[in-house]
């Protein structure tokens, strides 16, 4: 309840809606034992939270589960908090295990600037052709996060697992990935539901993809056209992209960018086969065999969208159902921007243990949220959190999460005893 009402994980502002319930003698002295059980306390954070979002998952009306064949959709998803770093802080209280993530792209406005400036004058050489842009990169975290898409494109965390690569225990983000998405498979399993799991290009790994569907997961993922796959009955190997290029048009379907938009795409398919081999002998690798679906926007300029499944594309509505199905993938990306609106990536704590435990604390207090706005006994909560909303500000076209949090924050201060005594779940 501190992180919705308050939109921070900073422990003092924590502190501060916590204190009125707590024997202390002061703000910081509350923050202070905050510090203490995030880092040093005998908690299971994770088997606790688990169980809570497990049950949170359990209070929400399954007609409200977004479905394809009557399939809940699984998206997968990593995020970056990129952090400053200092090296070795004074007398060891700089961030524990702070690895490389990507940097932030710089703004549009700044390129175009930059394209404007004249070769004579700058003194530099223009480069004949285009230049491959390589992926700049800071300091940071990574934190991998599983969970079922509702209806409205809303995110609902089932899994989460921090990973740097500078920690000494993990040893690749593909381990700690597979190791979340396997998890909330099993969560999806114990709600007596299928999922079917949607991830971006970075989750389609052949290794990945083979072994989903040698176990019978239905998967759609994002690829990238330079793999080489198989034909059936041909002899050798092609590029993807290649096959792709040489099959009939279907018809015609809309690509979902989320906040970018939708563009107006030609589709191809074919169905190919795929190997991997982890010790690159010839005799030794996996096999499948998937279709592929390949929108081809029809703007010039722009690049086409390439995804894997194991769900049957036999004609042009199947293919838009696929479509629509990678399309959910962004229910996570709006989690992420109200989940950092609380200060998800703005955690001031130094020890990994810590910053794992605040961050799984953030996910509860979403769930709740997601509960609560969706629940069919908290419609009186959702009424007058729309009036209050519409008083202090800009409502919006709908409720949303952080609409609901926001409304909570400003009613808070008038009712700390009732908030205090709520149980949303």
């Amino acid at each position: 309840m501190g992180v919705i009402v308050k939109g921070s994980t900073r422990l003092k502002a924590l502190a501060q809606f916590i204190s009125p319930r707590r024997a202390a003698h002061s703000v910081k002295a509350v923050a202070v034992a905050l510090g203490y059980f995030l880092t040093k306390a005998h908690f299971p954070a994770r088997q606790v939270s688990s169980r809570v979002l497990l049950a949170a998952a359990r209070e929400v009306d399954p007609a409200q589960m977004e479905r394809y064949r009557g399939k809940v959709i699984l998206v997968i998803d990593p995020t970056e908090y990129p952090k400053r770093s200092r090296g070795k802080g004074k007398r060891g209280r700089q961030m524990q295990h702070v690895g490389r993530v990507r940097k932030k792209k710089e703004k549009k406005k700044r390129q175009s600037n930059s394209k404007r400036k004249e070769p004579g004058k700058s003194g530099a050489k223009a480069a004949p052709g285009k230049r491959k842009e390589s992926t700049a990169t800071t300091t940071g975290y990574v934190d991998v996060w599983a969970g079922m898409v509702l209806k409205g494109k809303q995110f609902l965390p089932l899994a989460r697992r921090l990973y740097s690569s500078y920690h000494p225990q993990q040893r690749s983000q593909n381990r700690v990935e597979k190791a979340v998405l396997f998890r909330a498979l099993g969560m999806v399993k114990r709600l007596g539901l299928t999922a079917i799991v949607v991830g971006d290009r970075g989750l389609g790994r052949k290794e990945l993809v083979i072994r989903l569907a040698k176990r019978g997961r239905d998967f759609v993922f994002r690829i990238d056209g330079d793999i080489n796959a198989r034909l059936e009955g041909a002899e050798g190997e092609g590029l993807l992209s290649e096959l792709l290029a040489q099959q009939p048009w279907l018809g015609e379907a809309e690509w979902d960018q989320g906040e970018e938009g939708k563009l107006h795409c030609r589709v191809r398919k074919v169905r190919a086969s795929i190997r991997f081999s982890r010790s690159g002998r010839q005799d030794d690798y996996e096999e499948a065999r998937l279709h592929f679906v390949e929108l081809v926007p029809v703007e010039e300029g722009k690049e086409s969208l390439i995804l894997v499944t194991t769900l049957p594309v036999d004609n042009i509505v199947d293919a838009r159902g696929i479509a629509r199905v990678y399309a959910l993938r962004w229910s996570v990306e709006t989690g992420f921007e109200t989940m950092k609106a609380w200060g998800l990536g703005r955690f001031m704590v130094r020890k990994w243990e810590a910053i794992d435990r605040l961050l799984w604390i953030v996910a509860v207090a979403y769930a709740v949220m997601v509960v609560a706005h969706r629940h069919v006994r908290l419609g009186r909560l959702r009424e007058q959190a729309v009036a209050l909303i519409k008083q202090a500000s800009v409502f919006g076209r709908k409720l949303t999460i952080g609409k609901l949090a926001e409304a909570l924050t400003l009613d808070y201060a008038d009712h700390r005893r009732a908030w205090a005594n709520a149980r949303l779940l």
